[in-house]
């Protein structure tokens, strides 16, 4: 069977190629996505800091707007990031995160970055892309493989040989791309949780892989729109992925902890555990679900109930439930009154939903017990009360993310406005990992080769971008 896959680290397009190959096209793409340890990656900069790139720029394509984020290291406190540049646009020709309009999406793609470059004052050429739309899907797979070799020692290849057995057995990926592989972990002779098998002594080696996958019309159309608009995809990510990856202490991924990303029109999750990602999903639901409830209950408009959500929406305990708030609908000229409670009666139910599915989902994989506790993220966690509801209904320590000011720093207003710590994570990401990924972001176009992916073994490469120890 052939399986298409689309190629991160070239200038858009699409190249087919048979599963045999799919071990070696995406080695770079997995190196990235495995455990990342941030003193190790510290370690590395001080030896490759020449060939660092001075800007990373991050794209996050949302439903109801596109968010970008220009950062560089800071001149004054080496290994401190500098966040130069925050912008959001209004994601026209997108919904519910499909796109509906090309030419309406790729206007409002161009009018944003023609923002950011009379900001930064240079050309933007180039950007790592998140996405987290409903067009995201996830295959589990497992594999196995004989250690052949006369000393049982299990080599690169052996590595090689157990992820392109998971492949062939994963089911589910038709009219999709990968966009990334995951291993998860490996087991010799039935010892289970090995990271790197390589160099040990078995007579079987056994892998667990989590597959994500995006569909190839949305993934095509989504390209274009970029292409339209003269910007290279250096690489496209699963957002929650990324922020994961920066977001969540090396004490907390090693714990078990699970991030949520509260979006405008679904909400998605990552589970990690001894720094593995054990489980992700999307819920079709987020903030403008919210929104519909009050503009039902409430009997107002779409507009009214959205400014009542973002000013008055109370989700905790209400000091006062008979409390009137008064508010002015432009388009009947006229004040409406709303009592908090009947607001948070209309608003609370979906939350509790949403989280709800969310616990049902960590269930059937056994991980509703996580040490770590609940992060949440995206604009829908700005929701007052909102981390007590994820409190009560998951039965997790649940907190809302606030960027640590000792390792990054803004020039713009940022006023902890968590629908940007996506588009931050994801250029903090990249600019952490741009030593393995050679990322080229602002005021050039990148020249990587496809020769820089597929060289040499699978396994090699992993090993040259994961910490050891």
């Amino acid at each position: 069977m052939v399986l298409d896959i689309s190629i991160i680290k070239i200038r858009i397009s699409f190249i087919v190629y048979p599963k045999s190959d799919l071990t070696k096209t995406l080695s770079k793409n997995i190196a990235v996505n495995n455990k990342f340890d941030k003193k190790s990656i510290a370690k590395q900069s001080s030896t490759s800091k020449m060939s660092r790139e001075p800007y990373q720029v991050a794209i996050d394509v949302g439903s109801n707007s596109i968010k970008l984020c220009v950062v560089k290291e800071s001149l004054d406190n080496p290994g401190k990031l500098q966040v130069l540049c925050l912008l959001e646009g209004e994601s026209a020709g997108i919904r519910k995160g499909v796109i509906t309009n090309m030419s309406e999406a790729t206007e409002s793609l161009i009018e944003l970055i023609n923002q950011a470059e009379s900001i930064v004052g240079l050309p933007i050429k180039s950007a790592i892309v998140g996405i987290n739309s409903p067009s995201i899907t996830f295959v589990n797979s497992e594999g196995m493989a004989i250690i052949s070799a006369s000393n049982n020692e299990i080599t690169d290849i052996d590595v090689d040989r157990v992820v392109q057995d998971s492949l062939n057995k994963a089911f589910g990926m038709q009219n999709s791309k990968v966009i990334h592989l995951i291993t998860k972990s490996f087991s010799v002779d039935n010892q289970q949780g090995i990271k790197y098998p390589t160099g040990m002594v078995g007579g079987k080696l056994e892998a667990k892989i989590l597959i994500v996958l995006c569909d190839n019309s949305f993934l095509r159309n989504f390209n274009k729109v970029f292409e339209q608009s003269d910007i290279h995809i250096a690489e496209t990510i699963f957002t929650p992925l990324a922020a994961s990856d920066y977001i969540l202490s090396s004490r907390q991924k090693k714990a078990g902890s699970v991030l949520i990303d509260m979006g405008y029109a679904s909400t998605s999750y990552i589970v990690l555990e001894n720094e593995e990602v054990i489980y992700s999903g999307i819920v079709p639901a987020g903030s403008d679900h919210i929104t519909s409830d009050l503009a039902v209950g409430l009997q107002t408009n779409i507009e009214m109930a959205e400014e009542v959500k973002k000013q008055f929406l109370t989700l905790g305990k209400l000091d006062n439930e008979n409390e009137t708030i008064e508010i002015y609908n432009p388009d009947l000229q006229i004040n409406e009154k709303f009592k908090l409670s009947e607001i948070q009666q209309y608003a609370k139910p979906r939350v509790e939903e949403l989280f709800s599915l969310i616990l049902k989902d960590l269930k059937k994989i056994g991980k509703n017990s996580l040490p770590g506790g609940c992060v949440l993220i995206g604009g829908g966690s700005s929701l007052v009360g909102i981390d007590e509801i994820a409190r009560q209904t998951l039965k997790l320590n649940t907190f809302k993310y606030v960027f640590d000011l000792n390792t990054i720093e803004f020039v713009p207003d940022y006023n902890n406005n968590p629908a940007f710590i996506n588009c931050i994570a994801l250029a903090a990401y990249s600019y952490h990992h741009q030593d393995a990924n050679q990322t080229n972001i602002i005021g050039k176009s990148s020249n990587s080769k496809l020769s820089n992916i597929t060289s040499g073994s699978f396994w090699s490469n992993i090993k040259k971008y994961l910490p050891f120890g």
